[in-house]
């Protein structure tokens, strides 16, 4: 299989990046097994704040009604499973969304096979549309 291990980023960089001299964030499409291993912590760690809030409640919620009889225990272990999913598949969007808040802009979608590999294509394109 000639693409089964190519992964595509998006890079993100500031508007104004040459003068703040930060460096472009490069964020992984598709799912995320950091965000559905570590939920709440993972947003927390992304300054993801009204996201690790909803996480948090939902799963406050889904505890409460199992505590209270309102739903069984296996269903309180299979709506807990379901958010896990849902976060580890919206949580590059969230990313992404929160440094367009913050001044990003998406300035290349690049495809490499890890993100090592990525950065070295990003930064050979920028190098040579600076040179030219």
């Amino acid at each position: 299989m000639m693409f089964g291990g190519m992964k595509i980023y998006t890079v993100h960089i500031k508007t104004d990046a040459s003068r703040s001299g930060e460096k472009p964030i490069f964020i992984r499409e598709g799912f995320s097994f950091g965000a559905f291993f570590f939920t709440v912590f993972w947003a927390l760690y992304h300054r993801l704040w009204l996201p690790a809030a909803g996480i948090m409640f939902s799963l406050w919620l889904i505890v409460q009604l199992g505590t209270h009889h309102f739903i069984s225990s296996p269903s309180v272990g299979v709506l807990q499973l379901m958010i896990q999913v849902l976060v580890g598949y919206l949580a590059n969007d969230w990313r992404r969304r929160a440094l367009a808040k913050r001044g990003y802009i998406t300035s290349d979608v690049t495809a490499a096979d890890s993100l090592l590999r990525a950065e070295q294509r990003y930064f050979e394109r920028y190098l040579q549309t600076v040179s030219t």
